[in-house]
């Protein structure tokens, strides 16, 4: 299966809302992460966790938007303070859907929203976010986090 946007509108459409608007915004807890889309390509925000995924017992993501042009993957977590325990959602996400034999062809993101940042340093050394770091250089995409607001992402 292709990991793309007509994937998901014809498999879990209840969960799927695509547009083409400038904003694409997922916010939770007066946390929030905006992607511009200057260029008003056609994008789908996807929510996964309690949606696509409703499993209680798999770890997962809250939202994972797709850049349906280029098939660019976009892994979101919303969070409190536990940017481990975010990490370890992405990582889990990304690997459930490889597992279920989704071909991932573009590049794939994971961008966490924290109520609150840790220490920064601290973090570029743990063995979790060093794991996520690779698996997401393989496919030329990155990691990132932000506080409250996370507004850095554009097309």
């Amino acid at each position: 299966m292709k990991f793309n946007c007509q994937e998901f509108q014809e498999n879990h459409n209840k969960c799927t809302d695509c547009s083409e608007g400038k904003l694409i915004v997922v916010e939770e807890n007066k946390r929030k992460y905006v992607f511009q889309n200057l260029s008003k390509k056609k994008v789908c925000k996807v929510k996964i966790d309690g949606c696509v995924i409703d499993s209680q017992s798999q770890r997962k993501c809250d939202y994972l938007i797709i850049i349906c042009e280029l098939a660019d993957i976009y892994f979101i977590e919303l969070k409190g303070r536990d940017l481990i325990s975010a990490v370890e959602q992405l990582t889990e996400t990304i690997k459930y859907f490889q597992s279920i034999k989704y071909e991932i062809t573009g590049k794939i993101f994971a961008r966490i929203v924290l109520s609150k940042v840790p220490m920064p340093k601290a973090i570029e050394v743990d063995a979790k976010v060093i794991a996520l770091k690779k698996l997401l250089k393989k496919s030329g995409g990155n990691f990132d986090y932000g506080s409250v607001r996370f507004e850095k992402d554009r097309i």
